[in-house]
């Protein structure tokens, strides 16, 4: 069974290279905040802390914790983003690692908490929990036994979960093999190797199925063994991460679920590859005592969520429903049914209600030519949250009716998270969104026409829209 003392030189690097993680996390938003949460933006966060407070009056802080209760307008969201990367950028020097890397916690916790429709993935989460733990082992030289096992049965359980939940679905194109060859073309955003990938044959498409959910529910099992059998998982781990990236723009999770894939090298590997040991100095019994009460009662969580995942009750469902704005411990598991076909909404503005032109988002299909970009682990939030109109009716999309009011209002901090805007001069009098299938083109077809994606028109998304007066919000 492998030893916590093998392992004192990952765990000294592993909060540096979650800086690094918390740094992609946070940097984006300088570009976005104003437009998504700020005061003039789709969601106002002010909006949304006043409703919070409104519907829980006694227990708004437990339901909502974060800074921006003290102050929620544009220059508050700008300074803790900021505060953010400034931590971020210390935690990657190795300053103060224990206190930055909490900082960090609390910072990115306040956005996730105002961040509504467009902080909803669980990569966020993945990483407050990843965080939470790598905080634990950074308060002693060497790991605490309980908290080592706590941060290892997270690993385990990240991998365990994520392909479970591809079967449970019962979606057929997971139990056929075949959902790999639709996720090329149908995932948020494509990238260029996605194009190429989803052209190669049927049986490519199948293997990389298998060999994943061999990676995803047989590999983990591994961690619990010898330091060889370890690193052979450590191993497997990254070369999954790495394909998933190579073939996708998914944010930072592939970077975060590689720097913690690395949990099982240990100080044998990593000496011979030139990285030296840290000094081996003991905790006071009180922090050791202390970190154990904390990795204990983590453990237990992860085993209770483990359990509740496979074996569901509603006693514990509430149990981490009241636990969820912690961020403690999540249910993990994305693409559990996957989309065979890419529909994809296209926002038109018009002055006269006849001529109707196109608004082009930076990274989501729109323009037919424009060749699908790597942009990991930058994520463009309004392009995500578009993916996922489709499955949704427009009625209810409150973002979407949010963001078409500011398109015919002309809001500068809105139209800055679109790529082109056809109505430079003064806003559209009437908007609309229409639906259509995209699909990759052929190699016959991108060298006749040079473009990658065709698409086929389906029919409205919402009616046609106007502003008699200019309301701050649908």
């Amino acid at each position: 069974m492998f030893s916590p003392e093998e392992y004192t030189i990952i765990c000294a690097w592993l909060p540096r290279l979650l800086g690094a993680i918390y740094l992609f996390a946070f940097w984006p938003f300088l570009f976005q905040m104003r437009g998504l949460l700020g005061n003039k933006g789709i969601l106002p966060v002010s909006d949304y802390l006043a409703w919070i407070r409104r519907l829980c009056p006694k227990s708004w802080f437990r339901v909502c914790p974060t800074l921006f209760w003290l102050r929620s307008d544009d220059r508050a969201l700008i300074a803790v983003v900021v505060a953010g990367i400034a931590c971020s950028i210390l935690l990657i020097l190795g300053l103060l690692p224990s206190l930055m890397l909490l900082f960090c916690w609390i910072l990115y916790c306040s956005i996730i908490s105002i961040g509504q429709d467009f902080l909803s993935f669980g990569w966020e989460l993945f990483l407050q929990e990843v965080a939470l733990n790598i905080f634990l082992v950074s308060l002693s030289p060497t790991p605490n036994i309980m908290v080592w096992l706590s941060i290892n049965f997270l690993l385990f359980r990240f991998y365990l979960q994520s392909g479970a939940v591809k079967l449970q679905s019962r979606d057929p194109s997971w139990r056929n093999l075949t959902a790999v060859a639709y996720h090329y073309e149908s995932q948020p955003i494509a990238n260029l190797t996605a194009w190429y990938v989803h052209k190669l044959p049927m049986w490519f498409h199948k293997c990389s199925c298998v060999i994943m959910y061999i990676i995803e529910m047989v590999v983990p099992f591994l961690l619990f063994f010898t330091e060889d059998m370890r690193l052979v998982a450590c191993a497997l781990f990254l070369s999954l991460q790495f394909f998933i990236y190579a073939t996708g723009n998914f944010s930072y999770l592939n970077h975060l679920s590689a720097v913690f894939s690395l949990l099982p090298l240990n100080n044998r590997v990593l000496h011979a590859f030139g990285f030296s040991l840290p000094e081996q100095a003991s905790s006071p019994e009180v922090v050791e005592y202390a970190l154990t009460v904390a990795g204990s009662v983590l453990l237990v969580l992860q085993a209770l969520r483990l359990w509740n995942h496979f074996w569901p009750t509603r006693a514990l469902h509430s149990f981490f429903n009241a636990l969820g704005s912690c961020h403690i411990v999540n249910r993990y598991g994305i693409f559990a049914v996957m989309t065979c076909r890419r529909f994809e909404v296209v926002i038109e503005g018009s002055d006269e209600g006849i001529a109707w032109k196109e608004y082009d988002f930076y990274h989501k299909p729109t323009d037919l030519k424009r060749r699908p970009r790597r942009i990991s682990p930058y994520q463009p939030r309004l392009d995500w949250q578009a993916w996922f109109l489709p499955f949704h009716n427009c009625s209810d999309q409150r973002w979407f009716q949010n963001f078409l009011a500011h398109l015919l209002q002309g809001t500068p901090e809105v139209l800055s998270l679109l790529r082109y805007n056809p109505f430079p001069d003064k806003p559209p009098q009437y908007v609309r969104a229409l639906m259509y299938v995209y699909s990759f083109t052929t190699f016959e077809e991108k060298e006749k026409t040079g473009a990658w994606w065709k698409r086929e028109y389906v029919g409205f998304y919402s009616p046609v829209f106007n502003l008699i007066k200019k309301p701050d919000s649908l």
